[in-house]
């Protein structure tokens, strides 16, 4: 299945669902840089106008990158999840090169050994890309075609990369590429473009023999392509020629208007048929990104001592219409109890995925509301926090029609709160990084009542705390914590449900945890106090 995509860190960002009555939608919280799903930043496509595919030869050539399809671009085309052709992601080797060896607990014989933050990172990076690799694809191609990556050191010596096949080694690449996106330096490295800035740029760029990554937004989603060459077309109209990664082989063109400040790019050679056209106005400009950074060893988004104390929150949905399209639903985020977020900033991500990404201040508490699932359909809701050696997920939210789920953030940031009028039981994960050690924690099973609040906190002694609060029946959950350090990994297991009454906790003191001493999950209040020993599993 070919997918759009387009993923990365500006002050603009496709918001793919709005939101429920009583809360504020994203777009509202963050000021000028306004939605992309909302009316302004897509554009409007009207039904009077006529959108057509251009023969990408069409018109008088003005200036080339000298780019070649079928020599410099890719002869797969662009993929989501795994298949059979595309088995792997990002591995530990991939993870090593875009954040360095500080997301390795060890390297043996070579080979990075994540940490616990890591790992759990590198899930979450692996799941976002199920929504498109494009923005890997422009950004490699890119580099190659401009010998700012060499070649002979990720292929065969003397290899196009058109000969190249798809690979497990080549799967990873593309998608290290697509992930640099999510932090610096890739992820300031974009910049809106009017149509007359964006031919100049380009044109720029290709005679010192340097090029650019396209971006573009529009109702089927965001995509990102490698731009090749400039057309004269008449009338005041530029052909952009282009490599398009869902389309192997073949030249694409996008037609631009500079007086108008308009652009549009469709493949379909019938202008009745608008399931693949994206269309531009000063209100919904083309995005340029440097290409040379995207080499570089990127900011660590979960390594302790990385970046600064702020919070980058990903939402994404993982299931999909029966065609492949996007369920729609609604998500708001506001201050608890309504109003704005002070400081949030939102974030651009090039995917086709159902997803929202944001930085919140340290210091700032905050509220998510989720809701409005159509009739027949259901998402398939992760909720992650990256912050500062740690990451806090609530995963497998199954946001069924008529549901309203809501997570709370408190002002420390340390506790997550779940609550939904309709019984959900999703998987909680926890994990943080000590100076020698690092922990990760799976909690599943606990199933979520409605009038009841689930909640994860990690507490300043380094317990992890799971809390059932309200009314409701008592709850159970399963926990198993990984321990990881720069000699081995240690494992233990609830080995069975903990059971949880309402208005208790189970606390279990993980993050301190050595690897060596026994570890047990005491669950105590409302008149229990009670342990559970924790026992080890290979």
């Amino acid at each position: 299945m070919r997918r759009g995509c387009l993923a990365v860190v500006t002050a603009l960002f496709l918001l793919a669902f709005s939101a429920p009555a009583g809360a504020a939608p994203l777009s509202d919280l963050l000021g000028s840089s306004g939605s992309l799903g909302s009316s302004g930043l897509l554009g409007s496509i009207g039904e009077e106008e006529s959108y057509g595919a251009i023969d990408p030869t069409s018109g008088t050539l003005i200036a080339t990158s000298g780019f070649d399809v079928k020599r410099d671009g890719f002869s797969f085309e662009n993929w989501g999840g795994p298949s059979p052709e595309h088995r792997r992601g990002l591995t530990p080797t991939m993870m090593q090169t875009l954040y360095g060896d500080r997301i390795c607990a060890r390297i043996v014989d070579g080979g990075c050994v994540l940490t616990a933050t890591g790992e759990a990172l590198q899930v979450d990076l692996n799941e976002s890309a199920g929504g498109g690799h494009c923005f890997g694809f422009a950004a490699l191609a890119g580099l190659f075609a401009t010998e700012q990556l060499d070649k002979d050191v990720h292929l065969p010596s003397g290899q196009n990369v058109y000969d190249e096949p798809a690979s497990d080694r080549l799967d990873g690449l593309i998608t290290r590429y697509a992930s640099t996106q999510y932090s610096l330096p890739t992820s300031e490295a974009s910049k809106r473009s009017s149509v007359s800035e964006t031919l100049a740029n380009l044109e720029a760029a290709w005679a010192r023999g340097d090029s650019y990554l396209l971006g573009f937004f529009g109702p089927p989603g965001g995509h990102a392509v490698t731009p090749i060459a400039l057309r004269d077309l008449g009338n005041g109209k530029t052909g952009i020629v282009l490599y398009d990664n869902n389309f192997p082989g073949v030249e694409k063109m996008m037609v631009a208007d500079a007086a108008a400040d308009s652009w549009y790019y469709t493949t379909a050679l019938n202008p009745e048929d608008r399931s693949y056209l994206f269309v531009g106005s000063p209100e919904n400009q083309l995005l340029l990104f440097d290409l040379p950074q995207t080499a570089e060893v990127h900011e660590c988004l979960t390594c302790h001592g990385a970046g600064d104390d702020s919070v980058l929150v990903l939402v994404k949905d993982n299931a999909e219409n029966r065609d492949g399209t996007n369920i729609d639903w609604d998500l708001g985020v506001t201050a608890p109890g309504g109003g704005e977020v002070q400081g949030i900033e939102k974030l651009a991500m090039i995917n086709n995925r159902q997803s929202e990404l944001f930085r919140v201040p340290a210091g700032v508490a905050f509220e998510l509301k989720m809701g409005n699932v159509p009739a027949g359909r259901a998402a398939d809701i992760d909720i992650s926090l990256y912050g500062d050696g740690w990451i806090n997920e609530v995963d497998g939210i199954k946001l069924l029609p008529g549901a309203t789920t809501s997570v709370t953030v408190d002002r420390n940031q340390r506790k997550l709160s779940l609550s939904s009028n309709l019984s959900i039981t999703p998987t909680l994960r926890l994990a943080t990084e000590q100076a020698s050690w690092s922990v990760a924690a799976v909690g599943s099973g606990l199933r979520v009542l409605p009038g009841s609040t689930l909640s994860v906190e990690r507490e300043l002694d380094g317990d992890y705390v799971y809390a059932l609060d309200g009314i409701g029946l008592p709850g159970s959950m399963t926990l198993d914590v990984r321990h990881r350090d720069a000699v081995r990994d240690k494992n233990v297991t609830s080995g069975g449900p903990v059971s949880i009454p309402v208005n208790s906790s189970a606390s279990v003191a993980a993050d301190a945890w050595d690897g060596a001493t026994p570890l047990t999950v005491r669950v105590s209040g409302n008149g229990v106090d009670r342990t559970y020993p924790m026992t080890p599993i290979s």
